[in-house]
């Protein structure tokens, strides 16, 4: 019998288990529904996802299955090519577009469907999407991609770049696999990825790269992706393959974006909703597309509480009824209704240090007043207990600052577990001799930062290519530094993707967009910026050579320069809004 949950009749709900979809190409993808327990037809909302249709929950991509499909919905829940039940080899970026527009198009002739599907998800689930969309399935009435970038690999780091430790995903959904299809995989095969699984850091450290032991596992074909990956990470067309295009122009849906200010995937989601509104290939794409940001990390928990920072009542998705704004957007584009949430502005942002939210027209927003940090020191701004600070004022003459980046003790990605590296105090690494370090005064008085975070740094280097990373920091009164955002730029792909190798000794200007935020900084609090590297292991070492990537063994100590004087005024520039 219907009845009322959070002001929304909510239907007695059944569950249809391992329903089939026929691919094109004959594999069979296995999924979950959960329906209305009626004979009804109602408009479907997809989820495709590596990690197990039947996980614990299901709350997948921040959707509650069981109150979505109470609420008039067909969830449907598949396991994506190659994992859980379903057949084929799982290839982490292959197939997307022409699995996902045939598994929408299959769904929408189910018996129980009316014609309508919609996809949500968060990360690989929103990749997924937006490969989907971009492939333009005739059902398909809207999408939200959340957390995400247009391909699942690489999607932290640009072209160029590899990230060593995609061996352990890969492993995971292999575990997965053998717990349905037991056998798949050799005694010898399994034994030698626990061993290996267990070893990440020195894997990651292996040199060179492609002899990585972890990733050379016979009897394990999804590892050829990664090898695949490391030969090809700067080839156009092989990325182009595997969908590493953006296809904004080509998607005609709207998009509801949603991302946390301490995801690492935030950045790449912002980029998303901006191009959306630009780009789209259809006015409801460009007119449609909305933007949620909440204080959180990276998954799909809407939590008050990000790694023991209380950001306040408002901040978790219970409290903004999340999965109601959720049902509210598919009402609007399956079922033609319009709620509060649909009717309101398209962005919304929490503030951090505020603590509330605050409805927008747009991201960036138009009012924000770019203002100028320089960097300032007297040629000693190694370490945190250097001389280097952030000014309004801009230098004049003043010594250049150095340090060396050696591959073989490269500053880490991370000063705790990798995967919640935005909140962690970042003081550890700042002890470092190849850190320099430069901080603004405490502020004066709350000032709120919204917006992109830039850094322009002139630099030079020793090495005919190398790494700069810009870490950019909130510093609490207790002297914590929680990062906002951090870039890593590598110098030969400075101008895109034709590589261009430096002339030693040669001052460069770089534009590293390190970070994305909202935030009240509190009077007494202050803002850092970090120049380093590495961040490895998330990104490979450069090892300063212009050799190939993932093909090295030995690489050479580069010496490093960071200029800021009249001629070249290194400077973090931050997006302050004026408050009345």
């Amino acid at each position: 019998m219907p009845k009322k949950m959070n002001g929304r009749m909510m239907k007695d709900i059944k569950i249809l288990y391992n329903v089939p979809c026929t691919l094109r190409d004959g594999t069979v993808l296995y999924a979950d529904v959960y329906r209305p327990d009626d004979d009804e037809k109602y408009p479907a909302v997809v989820n495709r996802n590596p990690y197990l249709k039947d996980a614990p929950g299901p709350v997948i991509g921040y959707m509650h299955a069981p109150e979505f499909a109470a609420a008039g919905y067909n969830v449907v829940i598949q396991d994506v090519r190659g994992t859980g039940h379903s057949q084929g080899i799982c290839d982490p970026a292959g197939h997307q577009d022409e699995d996902g527009y045939d598994t929408v198009e299959a769904i929408a002739k189910m018996p129980w469907c009316d014609g309508q599907v919609g996809m949500i998800g968060e990360s690989y689930h929103g990749f997924s999407q937006l490969a989907c969309a971009r492939a333009n399935p005739p059902h398909l009435k809207a999408i939200c991609p959340f957390q995400t970038s247009w391909t699942k690999f690489p999607a932290i780091y640009d072209f160029g770049v590899f990230s060593p430790v995609l061996y352990g995903w890969i492993y995971g959904r292999c575990s997965d696999r053998e717990k349905y299809y037991p056998g798949q995989y050799s005694k010898e095969a399994l034994e030698k990825m626990a061993y290996y699984g267990s070893r990440g850091d020195e894997q990651a450290a292996w040199l060179p790269l492609k002899d990585m032991p972890a990733a050379s596992i016979d009897g394990v074909p999804e590892l050829q992706f990664h090898r695949d990956l490391l030969e090809h990470i700067d080839d156009h067309a092989y990325l182009a393959s595997i969908g590493r295009v953006e296809g904004f122009e080509q998607t005609m849906v709207p998009p509801l974006c949603l991302t946390g200010w301490n995801d690492f995937l935030r950045d790449k989601t912002l980029y998303n909703f901006i191009q959306f509104r630009k780009r789209g290939g259809s006015e409801a794409c460009r007119k449609g597309a909305r933007l949620i940001v909440g204080p959180w990390v990276h998954g799909d928990r809407l939590d008050r509480v990000i790694e023991g920072i209380d950001f306040g009542p408002e901040a978790s998705g219970d409290a903004i009824d999340m999965v109601g704004k959720l049902i509210q957007w598919y009402d609007h584009w399956t079922k033609g209704k319009t709620g509060p949430f649909m009717s309101g502005k398209p962005v919304q942002l929490f503030i951090m240090g505020e603590n509330r939210w605050r409805e927008e027209d747009e991201w960036p927003l138009a009012r924000t007043q770019y203002t100028p940090w320089y960097f300032h020191s007297a040629g000693r701004a190694n370490t945190l207990s250097g001389d280097g600070a952030l000014s309004t004022e801009a230098p004049k003459n003043e010594p250049a600052d150095t340090y060396e980046y050696d591959p073989m003790n490269p500053c880490p990605s991370s000063t705790g577990d990798p995967t919640r590296w935005m909140t962690q105090d970042q003081r550890p690494n700042e002890k470092r001799e190849d850190v320099l370090v430069y901080t603004t005064p405490a502020f004066t008085a709350d000032t709120e930062l919204t917006g992109p975070i830039t850094v322009e740094l002139y630099a030079a280097s020793s090495a005919v290519d190398t790494d700069f990373v810009a870490k950019v920091s909130l510093v609490m009164m207790d002297g914590t530094a929680r990062p906002l955002g951090m870039k890593l730029v590598r110098a030969r792909y400075r101008h895109g993707e034709t590589a261009e190798l430096l002339t030693p000794g040669e001052i460069v200007r770089y534009t590293i967009e390190a970070a994305n935020t909202a935030l009240l900084v509190q009077k007494g609090q202050a803002i850092r910026v970090d120049i380093t590297s590495s961040l490895f292991p998330d990104a490979d070492r450069n090892m300063n050579t212009g050799g190939r990537v993932g093909y090295e063994s030995e690489g050479i100590v580069a010496h490093q320069t960071i200029y800021h004087d009249a001629e070249h005024p290194s400077r973090v520039i931050l997006p302050v809004i004026p408050r009345a």
